[in-house]
């Protein structure tokens, strides 16, 4: 399983701010970058709390840690 980079990272930040393709991604992995895009796109200030919750979604998902790769 790769690791599962820090909130630090700044591929977090890439992912969620970017429009960047997921077609390679599992359907829950878009959906939810899909929703938090959104949601970091109308309030900015949220971003911090928005990583925090992709990366617990990778921890939670192991099925969906290749998809890490995508960022």
């Amino acid at each position: 399983m790769p690791m599962i980079p820090d909130t630090t990272n700044p591929c977090w930040r890439r992912v969620l701010t970017s429009e960047s393709d997921l077609s390679g991604a599992v359907l829950a992995t878009k959906l939810l970058v899909t929703r938090l895009r959104r949601e970091v796109k109308a309030r900015p200030g949220a971003l911090g709390p928005k990583i925090a919750e992709l990366r617990d979604y990778f921890e939670k998902n192991t099925f969906a840690a290749k998809d890490i790769a995508l960022f």
